[in-house]
């Protein structure tokens, strides 16, 4: 049988913690013609020493060492030095199952598709497991099913998957022809969805498998749950330049709803950041009010783009529309004692 090369690409920084359970999950894959590339992005810890550590164990391991430049340009080195037919991105701190690389290449090979998704498991500090199972019935997706429900999908979750590049294994040429690349965290918020719009926008087949073999460490300490006081900025700035390609990319009208509905969880993720900060009482309200009175964010708040949050979600915004900000405070708190 058929048996690609494989790239698997790690991009690694400060985590010496939870690298060697990620990379012992993925030199164990009962899939053995990988290409496993740990790009350390100028970690500071003991990392760089474990990954050519691990190098010299098992020669199919490359290491790169860089100057630190964010997620997204780590995993763009690991694309430029890939000569896999496919390509897998997982993040160090977490880890997969050991029979994700074979289940996806019969798949994508038995499809003949551009990309495998396949769902995850959310493990916590606590130790708790939750299960984010495969909702969608619909496995096969051709150009246009594609467009008008898969990606328009990802951004709210719909069908128990999301816009991560961890839960799925893409092919590598396409990404290569068309030059795709991740986008650094300071130019877009977040890398993983604005590379799916330009990933999804450009293939012709994608496959769903119901598989769980993603496990995804949610740390308390992620930077992702950190206060940025730019945060919101940074949200209207993915926003516009996501709408932006939309229509650059004649894709139809239900991506930009959805988009616009991710946009609105990530207003909400920078308002919780504000309110579970150190900032003092007043700091809080001051800068809760920017966000509410936004007006990328007021603009946003459409009924279509609401009918797709969550009742929570839509009534926190709803508030905000009307500026009954009191009730908006509210919920926030009541949220908080969860």
């Amino acid at each position: 049988m058929n048996q690609p090369l494989v790239s698997v690409v790690v991009p690694i920084y400060n985590v010496e913690k939870y690298l060697d359970r990620c990379i012992t999950s993925v030199v164990n894959q009962t899939y053995k013609n990988l290409e496993i590339i740990l790009v350390d992005d100028g970690s500071t810890d003991n990392c760089p020493a474990m990954c050519d550590d691990w190098a010299k164990k098992d020669s199919r391991i490359k290491v790169i060492h860089k100057k630190n430049a964010g997620l997204g340009m780590a995993r763009n080195t690991g694309i430029d030095n890939a000569q896999g037919k496919y390509i897998f991105f997982f993040d160090s701190d977490d880890y997969v199952d050991l029979s994700v690389a074979k289940k996806c290449v019969d798949t994508i090979l038995k499809n003949n598709s551009d990309v495998v998704i396949y769902g995850r498991y959310d493990v916590y500090d606590d130790g708790r497991i939750e299960e984010k199972k495969i909702t969608v019935s619909e496995r096969c997706f051709d150009a246009e099913s594609i467009k008008n429900k898969l990606l328009p999908g990802m951004f709210t979750y719909d069908m128990g998957f999301g816009v991560s590049s961890c839960g799925k294994m893409f092919n590598a040429e396409l990404i290569k022809n068309n030059n795709l690349r991740f986008k650094s965290e300071s130019e877009i918020i977040s890398e993983d969805a604005y590379f799916a719009l330009e990933f999804f926008s450009k293939t012709d087949s994608a496959v769903v498998i119901s598989d769980m073999f993603y496990y995804y460490c949610k740390r308390n300490n992620s930077l992702t749950r950190s206060f940025k006081k730019d945060r919101q900025n940074q949200n209207n700035i993915f926003l516009e330049k996501s709408l932006q390609y939309v229509k650059e990319a004649s894709l139809p009208e239900t991506v930009e709803t959805h988009i616009k509905a991710r946009y609105l969880l990530y207003s909400l993720e920078a308002i919780k950041q504000v309110y579970s900060s150190d900032l003092s009482a007043k700091e809080k309200k001051n800068e809760i009010y920017k966000i509410f009175k936004d007006p990328v964010l007021l603009s946003s708040l459409e009924k279509n783009v609401l009918s797709l949050e969550s009742v929570f979600v839509k009534i926190f915004f709803a508030s905000v529309k009307k500026k009954c900000f009191f009730i908006s405070f509210l919920l926030l708190w009541l949220r908080s004692l969860k």
